[in-house]
């Protein structure tokens, strides 16, 4: 859906036509059992470099993100905002009535927010909290 809305987005701005560059990614792949799938223990490379740990199998989305982050920043953006179904947690957290946000620009989040609710699409700051970074160490990535 995270797709589906850029592909939107981009319909509206074709129409509008606003004074302003926009840059939409749309980062694609698929996740097929074989024999040559990854598997839980296994290393790989992003875009940028870092090496990550796959420690769940069923993480392909959140790794074409980390990707494509790292791609959009040859075009210098000003702001940059991620649209993705990345997982049913925030469906937990949140239920059905919003959907969950998360940035390093609190200011932007807000703004994002504020044009949710007038557009009837809610969304819900979570949060990015130091504590955090811990569960990103990996001892063999």
């Amino acid at each position: 859906s995270g797709a589906a809305a850029v592909l939107g987005t981009f319909e509206v701005l074709g129409a509008l036509k606003p004074k302003l560059n926009v840059v939409g990614l749309i980062p694609a792949t698929e996740n097929l059992p074989s024999g040559t799938a990854v598997k839980p223990g296994d290393v790989v490379k992003s875009h940028f470099g870092k090496t990550i740990e796959i420690i769940n199998t069923d993480a392909e989305g959140r790794l074409i993100l980390c990707d494509a982050l790292s791609f959009v920043r040859r075009f210098k953006p000003a702001a940059v905002l991620d649209i993705a179904t990345l997982t049913g947690a925030v469906v937990v957290a949140l239920g059905q009535v919003a959907i969950g946000a998360m940035g390093n620009d609190e200011a932007l989040v807000s703004e994002v927010r504020e044009a949710g609710e007038r557009a009837g699409e809610r969304c819900w700051p979570l949060p990015l909290w130091d504590e955090y970074r811990e569960l990103l160490k990996s001892d063999i990535a």
